[in-house]
C-alpha cells in the first residue's frame, strides 16, 4: 500500500485556556486512560473487563511571558474540599499547525507547574490539566468530552517569553536578607487531590485534599547566614527545640523577588539543611523550607503563596 504523505500528521500546538494562549516548550501530550476493572471467575480466569471512568490528561511546559503564567497557579489557598471544575465549565483549546481545533469542554488545572527561579533557563515545569465531560450533557452525548473542528492558528507572540530573573531572597530579618542562589530557587506545588465519583456518570469532579510547598536552594552569599545561623534556624537548641512545638509559631516571610517575578511565602519555616565541610562546595548547603498555611483573624485562610509581577 502506497503512503500517502499528508496523512501522517504531526507539528505542534498552541494551548488556550482562561483567556491565555500557551506554547509548549517540548510538545503537548494529550493522554485517555481507561480505568479498567476486570471479570474473572474461579475456572475460566479473566474473561472481560469494564470501563469504569475514562481521565483524559493534557500535560505540556508552557513558554509565555509572566503575566500568562501567573494563571497557571490557581489553589495557592490550598483549601481542602475546593472544586478544581468550579461552578462554571472553563474549556481548554488545542490548535494544532495544521488547524485542527479540540476543545475539551471542562478542564481543570491538576498539577501547579513548579518554579525554577534562576538566572538560566526556563522558570516553570510541566502543567498537567485534567478534562471532564460539559456538565449540561449527559454523559452518552456526543461531543460531551470534547469537539474536533478546524481554526485559525494563534499568532506566535512577538517578543520573547520572560524565562528568567535576577532573584534576591529574604527570610525575616539579618543574616537571611537578600540574599542569592548557587543554582536558583525551586519550588514544588504538591498537589493532592481526590475525585468525586458515582456509578452512573464516573467522575464528576475534582476536589483539594492537600497543598504542600516547598522551597530549596543553596545560599551563595559570602555575608549571608553562617553555620550557627543555620544550627538557630532549625531550633536544634535553645528555648524553642521543645519537642511538639509550632512550625508556624516561629515562622518567618520568605521572599523571592525578582525584577518581573516576586513570589512569597507569608508563613514559611526551614525544615532542613547542611553544611558541607570540602573545596568544591559553600559551607552552607541545600535548605529546605515549607510553607504553612496563614489564618488572618479568627477563620479566614490566606494564600499559602503568592505570585505577581514586580512588588507585591
Amino acid at each position: 500500500m502506497p503512503i500517502t504523505r499528508t496523512t501522517l500528521l504531526g507539528g505542534p500546538a498552541a494551548a488556550i485556556f482562561n483567556g491565555h494562549t500557551f506554547f509548549a516548550r517540548d510538545g503537548i501530550l494529550v493522554t485517555p486512560a481507561l480505568e479498567l476493572e476486570a471479570v474473572d471467575s474461579d475456572s475460566q480466569g479473566v474473561v472481560d473487563a469494564t470501563a469504569s471512568s475514562a481521565p483524559v490528561t493534557i500535560k505540556f511546559t508552557p513558554s509565555a511571558p509572566f503575566a500568562d503564567l501567573i494563571s497557571l497557579y490557581p489553589w495557592l489557598e490550598g483549601t481542602p474540599g475546593t472544586s478544581l471544575f468550579g461552578t462554571v465549565d472553563t474549556p481548554l483549546v488545542l490548535i494544532a499547525a495544521n488547524g485542527v481545533r479540540l476543545t475539551f469542554a471542562a478542564a481543570a488545572i491538576l498539577a501547579i507547574p513548579d518554579l525554577h527561579l534562576t538566572t538560566r533557563g526556563p522558570v516553570t515545569g510541566a502543567v498537567t490539566f485534567v478534562a471532564l465531560g460539559a456538565r449540561s450533557l449527559p454523559i452518552s452525548e456526543v461531543n460531551r468530552l470534547v469537539t474536533i473542528d478546524t481554526a485559525s492558528v494563534p499568532s506566535v507572540p512577538s517578543g520573547t517569553p520572560q524565562l528568567t530573573d535576577d532573584y534576591l531572597i529574604t527570610w525575616g530579618g539579618a543574616p537571611w536578607v537578600n540574599l542569592r542562589a548557587r543554582d536558583g530557587v525551586r519550588i514544588r506545588f504538591a498537589l493532592k487531590t481526590r475525585p468525586v465519583v458515582s456509578d452512573a456518570n464516573a467522575v464528576l469532579d475534582v476536589t483539594i485534599e492537600e497543598l504542600r510547598i516547598e522551597a530549596r536552594f543553596t545560599p551563595a552569599t559570602p555575608e549571608g547566614p553562617a553555620e550557627l545561623d543555620l544550627i538557630s534556624a532549625l531550633q536544634l537548641q535553645g528555648a524553642n527545640a521543645l519537642p511538639g512545638r509550632s512550625l508556624a509559631a516561629t515562622a518567618e516571610t520568605l521572599d523571592v523577588a525578582g525584577e518581573h517575578l516576586w513570589v512569597r511565602l507569608p508563613l514559611a519555616q526551614i525544615i532542613g539543611g547542611s553544611l558541607a565541610f570540602d573545596v568544591a562546595r559553600g559551607r552552607l548547603d541545600e535548605m529546605t523550607f515549607v510553607g504553612e498555611r496563614a489564618f488572618m483573624g479568627t477563620t479566614a485562610a490566606a494564600a499559602m503563596v503568592s505570585m505577581t509581577e514586580g512588588m507585591p
